[in-house]
């Protein structure tokens, strides 16, 4: 008899750490909601590579981001430069971040410093580097990272 695998997402789940490759990509990340006083998830690692899910899988690492109104998937593929995953997964903690902040702060994080009313920075890789980039004007303002 085939056995069907379920996985236990809840929050208060014992889970492994997080893939040392999707926690890369995160750090930098973490870093920039630090230095802008943005809530931070809790990370709760949800799958590695190779874990029967199917063979794409086999190059994606999972985590689940956990904050006061529930949680969301992060992922990143494996064959990414570094700083693809972490303009990946950049752009995946931004939505986080967004509804984290819906209803009791601007949802527009990271703020664009050239448009600060209008809309958030957009991660984006450019000279071998993962870069928060204004959308508007195409204009990289700060690396991932490194915003103050």
């Amino acid at each position: 008899m085939d056995r069907i695998r379920v996985r236990d997402t809840s929050p208060d789940r014992h889970h492994a750490p997080v893939h040392p490759d999707l926690e890369r990509a995160l750090q930098p990340v973490f870093d920039d909601l630090r230095a802008t006083s943005a809530p931070l998830p809790r990370r709760v690692d949800d799958g590695w590579p190779g874990d029967a899910r199917g063979d794409d899988d086999d190059f994606t690492a999972r985590a689940m981001l956990w904050g006061r109104d529930g949680g969301q998937g992060v992922l990143v593929d494996l064959r990414l430069t570094l700083p693809e995953e972490i303009a990946d997964v950049a752009d995946r903690v931004q939505d986080w971040t967004i509804e984290e902040l819906w209803g009791i702060a601007p949802t527009n994080w990271p703020r664009c410093p050239r448009h600060p009313d209008s809309h958030p920075l957009q991660a984006r890789v450019r000279d071998a580097a993962a870069w928060w980039v204004c959308p508007r004007d195409d204009v990289p303002v700060s690396l991932v990272g490194s915003l103050r």
